[in-house]
């Protein structure tokens, strides 16, 4: 299992590429730690360790767990669900099992963990095959620390939280030492050489949460450029918010425009000038293409004939 160095005390655990089958056993979500930083005062500073996501297991998690302490010689103490994702967060049963750590989650997040992952589970069960093993008879965690409320700071982190779907939110998270920012749910591509993944998303809030993720970073640092972690793939840079979102947005009109020039939904999903290299033929865009059809497709057929 690797662990990179992302900065002074913040690593990353890499996600494997694409969707989770027996092969990669469900690791397709970044993970990423970060320890207390050093002004935290004489009591705490350097003393806790912070996980943010968990990975797809428990089996997982309990590897992990192991893995954090032997190459950064230190137990992890806290772990944070950002989003109700099975791969993302069904580790931390893992990783709390048997040990003085403390699970972490919006109060909307573990309500939605609570109602969406019995189903999740049973499809990722069925793309596990023979690594479904992994899972165990009951592998759904409850986080038992909940935060509260549209933006806070916890530990070494500033986190908010914005919307994916109507009833369904998303957390991002900046490090307070360096402007680094973790965006899982909103931001998935490849290292951005991949489109975003906006499946049980509303497209127009997806754009509407990039557009303010890229304020936020904007915002909150401006002594230096920031850079975004996504789903999977390398550290983004400082336009990857701006990026998504245009994306989003170019999708939607593109659907709608589509439909008024009455044109089938079998046709293949559109490129266009600035769309970036390789995403017109990614089987996501693909699906994208789908979601923003059957978004925007009862506005139109409502609109009045011109």
């Amino acid at each position: 299992m690797r662990i990179e160095t992302l900065g002074p005390g913040l690593w990353w655990v890499p996600a494997q590429p694409g969707e989770a089958d027996a092969a990669n056993r469900g690791q397709v979500s970044n993970l990423v730690l970060a320890a207390d930083p050093p002004d935290a005062g004489p009591a705490t500073a350097g003393a806790r360790l912070w996980l943010l996501g968990s990975g797809p297991s428990p089996a997982f998690g309990r590897r992990l767990a192991c893995q954090v302490r032997r190459q950064l010689g230190r137990p992890i103490t806290d772990v944070v669900s950002p989003w109700a994702r099975p791969e993302l967060v069904l580790g931390a049963k893992g990783v709390v099992a048997g040990r003085a750590v403390r699970h972490w989650a919006h109060a909307e997040v573990a309500r939605a963990m609570a109602e969406q992952c019995p189903h999740c589970v049973q499809r990722l069960r069925a793309r596990l095959g023979t690594a479904a093993v992994d899972l165990g008879p009951s592998p759904i965690p409850r986080p038992t620390a909940l935060l509260q409320g549209e933006q806070g700071t916890l530990g070494p982190w500033r986190w908010w939280r914005l919307p994916r779907s109507d009833g369904r939110v998303v957390t991002v998270w900046r490090a307070q030492a360096q402007a680094m920012w973790f965006a899982p749910g909103l931001l998935s591509g490849a290292g951005g050489s991949g489109p975003p993944d906006g499946r049980d998303a509303d497209l127009a809030l997806l754009a509407a949460s990039a557009g303010r993720l890229a304020e936020l970073a904007s915002d909150t640092d401006a002594s230096s450029a920031p850079r975004f972690l996504g789903e999977q793939g390398a550290p983004q840079p400082a336009d990857a918010a701006r990026q998504l979102q245009a994306y989003w947005l170019e999708l939607l009109a593109q659907a709608r425009a589509a439909l008024e020039r009455g044109e089938a939904d079998t046709a293949p999903a559109p490129a266009w000038p600035g769309l970036p290299a390789g995403w017109a033929g990614h089987p996501w865009h693909a699906l994208n293409w789908q979601r923003a059809w059957r978004q925007v497709e009862p506005s139109v057929l409502a609109a009045p004939l011109r």
